[in-house]
């Protein structure tokens, strides 16, 4: 219970009025304020500061000054005199000789403090106030102060009650007398102490009167207000009583007390349950009611204090300290008092606190604290429950209830028995609600319940989860215990999660463990599952990474402990097994800690007689039992980002490490880096992430982790197999240009007789597709099967050790160089019809030309003369082995290259001219002409003893030639003695003899042959003239027909142009024109050329073509002086004139 501020006594009395006139105005002035207090000891430095003192004025009547008796805390601290008078003679008269009587009875009495008061109604305003200031309160100085301590202050009345001069004066004096008269009892009572204290070791010391002094010094302190001083007093009594206690000098402590009834359910907190102080001065208290008189006076004063949580924390540890007290002497009490009075003083001082801490406004921190400490007080509490109903028969001893027992605690039946007498009888449980409990289970539960709850409430409002987690499997075990299982099992399964990240592994494993047993009886096979999963978890250590469970089991038959563990782990997995087949789809179990997986090996090996590779895979096994499981995976990756799987069948896993070999029937080489590693074991996937831990990760499990602390992707390495199947692209070995382009795409079968072969191509590319529909074969034997999808093809029956080559049309825009091909094949041999065996391949698949051709064409009246320009792609080197320019019927080619010549080597910045005679006999129809061009681009032949064995013949020059060659090596020595091949690829059989040869694509393009050749031939009138003088040219046309066959039945209307470059020429006559064309007939054109411009200039140009646009003719002009220059000169001279006007009419020119 709280106590109100104590206040200090101020007596007053009033001459020439009365009281009841001045006092609301005399109240108004309080409560005083900051008041400085400097002790006189050496224990308490510095000045202390007085924030606020309340005054309690009363008359002087009431005071007897004259009684001994009377503390000193009950005796006026200021003795005040209000005179109400401001006329001089009056004062004379009656006043003074009233004031005299009045001062005589004060200081009668030693150490008394006294202020006169002349109070003045202040009607009369002006220079008169300050005379009758001078006339009245001058007479009073000077007839009643002594010394130079001045005794006497003027208020004058009437004035505005805002004014704060108007008493500051008068308050300042008050505050004097009051600090005068409160630094004297401190003084006294000091002494006091002193003196008792001195007199310790002295026979027949009473510790009552040496506390009376020191409580009269705290009450002292605490009238002030000065509540810190009031607790040290208090504080040190404490430690003065365990000292006597402990130099054996309580003689006037005889018992131990806590008989009376209803003790068990006094508040601790209040000073007003017994007459404490008239105990003590009598010498009867007990230590029960001392203890608690003591403890409830620091409370009061800590709550005054605003300390609300140093005030429950120092209750906590009051109850806990005073019930040992109490367990020591619990003979003498009643039964189940030790716990009634703790459950009581708990309640009592959380209630208490609440209130308080409702009423005043208490910072976060504080209130967190506060909050931690009801939480226990609370729990305390109900720890007392758990005695009183294991006692009552209501719960029982048996964890988690017994965690609360620290000593044993009689059945009721006993407790009456061993407390049947009279003396102690009083003492029993008076506590209603714990009555009732006891007497009933259904009250008992609801007591029970509710104060968890409530303790829970209290630990989560201060973020103690763990301490709520505690109370919340408390709640659980007693609805287990009632057998109220559905409830019992949700707060169960609520609570192991709490615990995983804090690694109280027996705290989880308790805890799952009854969780599946009471799923078990509830008939909850999915939850039974995920609980015994995680019980299976639980038994692996952080440290040692052992497996070890300390569960309530009882084992078949007596085993040793190694024996027994391994049959609980055995039990506890065929019932992961068992609940598991009931789950409609796998349950993934990631980085479950009971196993953990690594690669034997950074190298992998080829399976033996079919297709594909096998691993040697490590299981390690926690559990101490062998486990059968049904299967187990690896997850490799490829650079690309390929996922590839290995399988295993069925096997045991022993404690320890056991091996074990997976295969994948797709055959793979190169680098692997292994992803995800499974253990299949009924419907469970136990799997495990093999990818380096993420920094982000900032606590990952530590039973998960790799051992070693090596946290790298396990990475592993397959050789090529040269017999698996293979799918590739390659260029096509002739290029028509007037036809549309294909793919080629090559299976080679390697060992395997293939049944089936389905091959999936995707096109990146936009607009652009392959036309699958017209695939064909182009070699080897294979038949193609009818497909359901337009970008699928289907090949069936294909022989071992050959090579199937299907060309397939690409339709669409070539707008790119290459395009990006993804081939996903399927196929299955006919060793193992049932397997499926996949793989995928990617291919950048180049469709622009490995090389370009320019033609220039020079006819002539018997034959033409054609040069072709062969340059590269810019890319890459290429050979040249020849140059064929194919004719037709009646066409006759000659090279100008021997057939017999060296290949030609061009670099990509480099160009190659070959030429050709074109020769027609009379009855030729030479419409077009086929030009040849075969070349070679990076490619090696194998002249090995194994030639025949074409899948090996295929790899060896794909996947070595092609990356080891160098191709300015060899196109300069045409050897290829600069290679180093892998020899780990090969077998013993293969002897390396390899010659340098090519591989040859054909370039085919048409050549179209002209009908009319037209020779031209301009005549100038002379080769040499200067700029500005006309040229009178002659241009003779005369068209042939040697081309043209059947020859042209009548003559043809051609039209002709001028071409000249008008910067040199200016062209005088008919520039366009037209002609008949008939054989051996000549037409002359005259025109006239002024040159522009000095210097060699080549005459102009004539283009011929058919006059009428619907004519098909095809027409070719040959330029028979095409090289002829004409001379310009400069003008050789120039004359300059000048012009006189002599009048209007007349002028004259004379030379310069």
């Amino acid at each position: 219970m709280t106590s109100s501020q104590k206040r200090i006594n101020v007596s007053h009395s009033v001459l020439g009025g009365e009281w009841s006139s001045i006092e609301a105005e005399v109240l108004r002035q309080l409560p005083l304020k900051n008041l400085h207090w400097k002790s006189k000891s050496a224990n308490r430095p510095g000045i202390s500061t007085i924030q606020s003192l309340l005054v309690n004025f009363r008359p002087l009547a009431s005071s007897d000054l004259t009684a001994n008796s009377v503390p000193l805390l009950e005796r006026p601290y200021l003795h005040l005199l209000f005179v109400i008078c401001d006329d001089n003679e009056v004062y004379r008269a009656t006043v003074r000789t009233q004031i005299r009587e009045w001062l005589d009875g004060i200081i009668a009495r030693p150490n008394q403090e006294w202020l006169i008061v002349n109070l003045t109604s202040g009607k009369n305003a002006g220079a008169k106030f300050y005379q009758r200031k001078g006339s009245v309160v001058d007479k009073i100085k000077a007839d009643f102060n002594a010394g130079k301590k001045d005794r006497c202050v003027h208020v004058a009345q009437g004035g505005s009650a805002e004014d704060p001069t108007t008493w500051a004066e008068f308050l300042i004096k008050m505050k004097e007398g009051v600090i005068v008269t409160f630094d004297t009892n401190v003084s006294v009572y000091e002494e006091d102490v002193r003196k008792a204290d001195s007199q310790r070791q002295l026979e027949g010391w009473q510790y009552t009167s040496f506390f009376l002094q020191k409580e009269g010094l705290a009450d002292c302190f605490e009238t002030m207000n000065l509540l810190e001083e009031a607790l040290i007093q208090y504080d040190e009594l404490e430690a003065s009583f365990f000292q006597t206690l402990k130099e054996n000098k309580a003689a006037w402590l005889g018992k131990i007390g806590g008989l009376a009834s209803g003790d068990d359910a006094l508040p601790v907190l209040s000073t007003s349950n017994k007459p404490y102080r008239q105990l003590i001065l009598s010498n009867t208290i007990t230590v029960f009611d001392f203890r608690i008189y003591l403890f409830a006076r620091q409370a009061s004063i800590l709550f005054e204090l605003g300390r609300m949580a140093e005030a429950a924390r120092r209750s906590a540890f009051f109850i806990s300290q005073f019930t040992r007290t109490l367990r020591e002497n619990q003979d003498t009490l009643g039964p189940n008092f030790l716990e009634s009075w703790t459950y009581s003083a708990c309640l009592n001082v959380v209630d208490e606190c609440t209130r308080r801490a409702a009423d005043k406004v208490i910072n976060s921190a504080a209130l967190d604290s506060f909050g931690a400490v009801k939480g226990e007080l609370l729990d305390l509490a109900r720890k007392q429950l758990d005695k009183l109903g294991i006692g009552a028969g209501h719960l029982p001893l048996a964890h988690p209830f017994s965690m609360s027992m620290n000593e044993f605690v009689p059945d009721r039946a006993a407790g009456n028995k061993a407390h049947s007498t009279p003396e102690s009888s009083d003492g029993a449980v008076t506590r209603q609600d714990l009555l009732e409990a006891i007497a009933h289970r259904d009250k008992f539960d609801k007591l029970y319940i509710d104060l968890s709850n409530r303790t829970i409430q209290a630990y989560q409002a201060s973020h103690r989860k763990r301490s709520s987690l505690k109370l919340h499997a408390a709640l659980a075990a007693l609805e287990d215990h009632r057998g109220r299982f559905p409830s019992a099992q949700k707060l169960y399964a609520q609570l192991p999660a709490h615990y995983v990240d804090h690694r109280w592994v027996k705290i989880e494993s308790t805890l799952l463990a009854q969780c599946t047993r009471l799923q078990g009886e509830l008939g909850m096979p999915k939850e039974r599952l995920l609980s015994t999963l995680a019980l299976v978890r639980a038994g692996v250590e952080y440290t040692s990474k052992i497996w070890t469970l300390e569960i309530d089991y009882e084992a078949s038959v007596a085993l040793e402990p190694k024996e027994r563990m391994a049959e609980l782990a055995s039990k506890l997995m065929d019932d992961v097994y068992d609940l598991s087949k009931m789950l409609t789809k796998d349950f993934a179990a990631v980085a479950f800690p009971t196993f953990s997986m690594s690669l034997a090996s950074n190298r992998g090996a080829a399976a033996v007689g079919e297709d594909g590779m096998t691993v040697k895979l490590l299981i390690k096994s926690l559990l101490p039992c062998p486990l059968k499981i049904d299967e187990v995976r690896l997850k490799f990756s490829t650079p690309e980002g390929e996922q590839i799987w290995f399988t295993s069948g069925a096997c045991t896993v022993t404690p320890g490490i056991t091996p074990v070999t997976l295969f994948c029937p797709t055959s793979m080489s190169g680098q692997l880096s292994l992803e995800l590693s499974q253990i299949r074991f009924s419907r469970i996937i136990f799997q495990y992430s093999h990818r380096p831990v993420s920094s982000r990760n900032l606590a990952p499990d530590l039973r998960t982790l790799p051992q070693g602390g090596s946290h790298q992707q396990p990475v592993i390495y397959f050789p090529r197999d040269l017999q698996a199947v293979n799918v590739y692209t390659e260029p096509p070995r002739a290029i028509h240009l007037d036809q549309s382009r294909n793919v080629v795409l090559c299976v080679a079968t390697g060992r395997n007789q293939l049944v089936k072969v389905t091959i999936k191509v995707t096109v990146a590319n936009v607009d652009v597709t392959l036309d699958m529909p017209q695939a064909s074969i182009m070699q080897g034997n294979a038949r193609l099967g009818a497909s359901t999808e337009t970008d699928t093809l289907l090949v069936e029956d294909v022989e071992a050790a050959s090579i199937i080559k299907i060309q397939i049309p690409i339709i669409g825009h070539l707008a790119d160089p290459s395009i990006e091909l993804s081939m996903a094949v399927e196929y299955f041999t006919s060793k193992r019809p049932g397997t499926r065996r996949a793989l995928r391949r990617t291919a950048k698949y180049p469709v622009s030309l490995p090389l370009a051709v320019n033609v220039q064409d020079y006819f002539r009246r018997d034959c033409l003369l054609s040069k072709f320009a062969v340059t590269t792609d810019g890319v890459r080197t290429l050979k040249i082995k020849s140059a064929v320019l194919e004719g037709v019927t009646g066409i006759e080619v000659k090279s100008c290259r021997s057939s017999t010549a060296s290949t030609i080597t061009l670099l990509p910045l480099q160009s190659a001219n070959f030429l050709f005679k074109i020769l027609a006999s009379p009855n030729s129809e030479p419409k077009e002409l086929v030009v040849k061009v075969t070349s070679a681009v990076a490619s090696v032949v194998s002249a090995s003893a194994l030639a025949g064995d074409l899948q090996w013949f295929t790899e060896a020059v794909v996947a070595n030639a092609e990356k080891l060659t160098n191709m300015l090596a060899y196109s300069r020595d045409g050897t290829l003695t600069h290679l180093t091949f892998y020899r780990a690829l090969w077998t013993e059989r293969v002897q390396h003899q390899f010659a340098a040869s090519v591989n040859e694509d054909a370039l085919t393009l048409l050549q179209d042959i002209y009908e009319i050749l037209n020779h031209v031939r301009m005549t100038p009138s002379c080769t040499r003239t200067e700029v500005g003088q006309p040229l009178p040219v002659s241009v003779s046309v005369r068209p042939a027909f040697n081309w043209t066959n059947p020859p042209l039945e009548a003559p043809i209307l051609l039209s002709y142009e001028i071409n000249g470059t008008f910067d040199d020429w200016l062209v005088s006559g008919r520039k366009r024109g037209e002609f008949v064309a008939e054989a051996g007939k000549e037409t002359v054109i005259p025109l006239t050329l002024i040159p522009l411009r000095p210097g060699s200039l080549f005459l102009p140009s004539m283009s011929i073509r058919p006059a009428l646009p619907s004519d098909t003719t095809t027409c070719e002009t040959q330029h028979a002086n095409a090289g002829t220059t004409i001379e310009v000169l400069p003008i050789i001279s120039r004359t300059a004139y000048t012009i006189e006007f002599q009048d209007h009419h007349t002028s004259y020119v004379h030379p310069v």
